[in-house]
């Protein structure tokens, strides 16, 4: 891995905190593994009794003596601390206990033995400082030490029984010290093994939990353009999307003297100001659970009954007009400037549907479109203008201007009304705030 932390000599991190890690999401594999790998070799030590019996008969229960009664009492120490809650910082003090304890068992049989067994016992404590990585999973420096007091064990057991040869002497002692190093260089594989397994894997996650960040962000900006339904449907369908709806009430609203803004303010300024005010007009939407269509220039659009079935949509769209005005009306003091807003709604059958490869926008085509879009156009500004149907849906709840009839580019004479407000209530006070529209 070209990111990868440096390994020390010894195999561990670098990064004290990055082994610190790493030794504690270890710590339950290793404590398995050291309960039974410590458990098979301890069972092999016990029964290799039967081998002192065997092999050095003429020390009789001496061997016994010292294997059964000095080797138990320490493995049933080591595996009571493999339960300690202290286990992970004790681990290599307990490797190094069993492993001396055994090294001092075979030594001590062989240097009160004859030379035949004292060359057999002596072999098996330079088989256990190769094999001290494997069994008991000794780092790098407790093999190290292991070798070392595993050799002052049987210098000063030779010194003591045997008086070997210096010849023999140096090269049993050679012997230890050089697999003991082999021991060391196999400690350090397995050490390092474990780490750069363990690096891989959070490289993996760290890589698995970006994918997720990254497809979560695309989530949402797929669901900011398009409904929940059809983003779901436009992931598993390569066809064009399109739903036909019997009623749907469509809203058109354009902002009055935006245009004249644009000839005297600098860009980031004209864009600064449109973004708040069009944002102003996204929270209503997300508030009465309406459908956000589209923006052209200073033009926003609307639509409601598409897919938050369990509302009256004509109420919700009427209730985002009038709150618009209020919104603009705020905006309009706070900035200084003489904006206002012309608002058009429609409600009728309309089709819905993404269509097209690149760039998707949900949208709908009709009609009833067609309608919304010229009640906006030919309001006067700061009014609100319903078709006739949709005045038919409002007129029990919120108060109504009849217009006339007025010719509509189009679509011929058509009667049109003014949306006022909502109708007072029982004691006469018109709501000041936005109503969440009743359910259906």
């Amino acid at each position: 891995m070209a990111d990868e932390p440096p390994l020390r000599f010894t195999g561990q991190l670098a990064d004290p905190k990055l082994e610190a890690t790493f030794l504690e999401e270890r710590a339950p594999e290793l404590r398995r593994y050291l309960t039974l790998s410590l458990g098979v070799a301890s069972a092999v030590f016990l029964a290799y009794g039967l081998h002192d019996a065997w092999v050095v008969p003429e020390l009789g229960t001496r061997a016994w003596a010292v294997r059964y009664a000095v080797f138990p009492p320490v493995a049933l120490a080591v595996f009571l601390a493999l339960r300690s809650p202290h286990f992970l910082r004790l681990s290599q003090a307990l490797a190094l206990t069993y492993g001396l304890t055994a090294s001092f068992v075979v030594l001590y049989i062989g240097a009160r033995a004859e030379p035949p067994g004292f060359f057999i016992y002596t072999s098996y404590s330079v088989l256990f400082v190769t094999l001290g990585p494997f069994v008991a999973r000794m780092s790098v420096r407790t093999q190290l030490l292991y070798t070392v007091a595993s050799v002052l064990l049987y210098v000063a057991l030779d010194a003591t029984y045997v008086h070997s040869a210096a010849a023999i002497r140096a090269s049993i002692v050679t012997t230890l010290m050089s697999l003991g190093a082999l021991g060391a260089f196999l400690a350090y594989q397995l050490e390092r093994r474990d780490r750069l397994a363990f690096l891989q894997r959070k490289l993996i996650e760290r890589q698995v939990a970006e994918l997720d960040a990254e497809r979560q962000r695309s989530e949402e900006l797929l669901l900011n353009v398009l409904p929940p339904s059809i983003a779901e449907r436009l992931k598993g369908e390569k066809r064009a999307i399109a739903d036909g709806f019997e009623r749907v009430s469509v809203l058109f609203a354009d902002i009055v003297g935006f245009t004249r803004m644009t000839e005297r303010l600098p860009p980031e300024v004209l864009v600064e100001r449109l973004n708040t005010v069009f944002s102003l007009f996204d929270d209503l939407v997300d508030t009465l659970k309406l459908e956000k269509i589209k923006t052209i220039g200073d033009a926003y659009m609307v639509a409601g009954g598409l897919h938050s079935l369990e509302y009256d949509h004509a109420q919700a769209v009427a209730e985002m007009a009038l709150a618009m005005k209020r919104r603009l009306q705020d905006y309009r003091a706070q900035i200084g400037e003489p904006l206002d807003i012309r608002i058009g709604i429609h409600t009728g059958p309309v089709v819905a549907g993404v269509i097209g490869k690149k760039k998707f926008i949900y949208d709908v085509w009709g009609d009833t479109v067609n309608t919304a879009s010229r009640m906006e156009s030919h309001a006067e500004s700061g009014k609100i203008q319903v078709s006739e149907t949709t005045a038919a849906l409002l007129k029990d709840s919120y108060e109504l201007m009849d217009r006339g009839e007025i010719e509509v580019k189009g679509k011929g004479r058509m009667r049109t009304f003014y949306l006022e407000g909502r109708l007072p209530d029982s004691s006469g006070k018109r709501a000041a705030k936005t109503v969440q529209p009743r359910l259906l």
